[in-house]
């Protein structure tokens, strides 16, 4: 293979990544980049995921993308997601070719969001959509080796019903569009400290199911994790565990 190693993250806002930076998150690791919505590749440095950047916007007289700070005014930056560890990992092992991350999570949708035309209730984003098009063009630099998923605290929230079957078909689909039938799909577990009405057991339980019962699936657990003090978004320590459980559950689905 030539060119890039690549890694689909889909999912909602602890994909997206929500910990808090330190100084581990914004320096660049050679050989590690990420595409951005205008399809140029930079250094994976967190804040890299578009929820994340939008807010400031592209067209500001400095560049989101290339603000390197733990703060903004007097505020802290947030934007650890469990992706740029996995891609550390991955060219720490694998290191005879670049590793590209494909950030295409957007906090807050629901399963209905990642199907073909499904909408993002908060923008105009079309979340499934998109994340074909961003992929695709960063497929012209390389090949998907492994997609990474975290979602289901919005519906586990609104108590979404047949919530098992429509993750089936999440990963049916982007195995279909962009032809990743042999690559491993890796599902993030909910973590432990959200709302105790929302259930979110029962989520997980399905989460876990669809990964056993789906070929070349993986179930990277968020046991013992804990949130950045909301309630809903892994901390930034638990965001590194989280990272390398999905890079051992790669490890162990394709034996490497």
């Amino acid at each position: 293979m030539n060119g890039k190693n690549l890694i689909l993250l889909v999912g909602q806002s602890n994909m997206s990544g929500r910990g808090f930076l330190t100084e581990n998150d914004i320096y660049e690791i050679p050989g590690l980049t990420a595409i951005r919505r205008d399809f140029e590749w930079i250094p994976a440095i967190d804040p890299f995921n578009f929820d994340r950047l939008n807010l400031l916007g592209l067209n500001d007289s400095q560049d989101p993308f290339e603000v390197r700070g733990l703060t903004i005014g007097d505020k802290r930056r947030c934007g650890v997601g469990p992706g740029r560890t996995f891609g550390k990992l991955f060219l720490e092992k694998f290191s005879d070719h670049p590793v590209g991350l494909i950030p295409a999570s957007i906090g807050g949708t629901p399963i209905a969001s990642w199907l073909p035309g499904g909408k993002d209730p908060h923008s105009e984003a079309h979340p499934y959509d998109d994340a074909l098009v961003l992929a695709r063009k960063a497929m012209e630099q390389g090949e998907i080796v492994a997609v990474l998923w975290h979602q289901g605290e919005s519906d586990a929230n609104s108590h979404t019903e047949n919530y098992k079957e429509k993750l089936q078909t999440v990963i049916a689909n982007f195995r279909n569009d962009l032809d990743l039938h042999h690559v491993p799909f890796i599902l993030g577990g909910l973590g432990d400290f959200l709302d105790a009405s929302w259930n979110a057991e029962t989520y997980n339980q399905m989460i876990r199911q669809v990964a056993n019962e789906t070929p070349l699936a993986g179930f990277a657990s968020a046991e013992n994790l804990v949130d950045r003090g909301d309630k809903l978004h892994f901390d930034t320590a638990s965001q590194y565990i989280l990272g390398a459980r999905y890079f051992a559950e790669y490890c162990r689905i394709t034996g490497k």
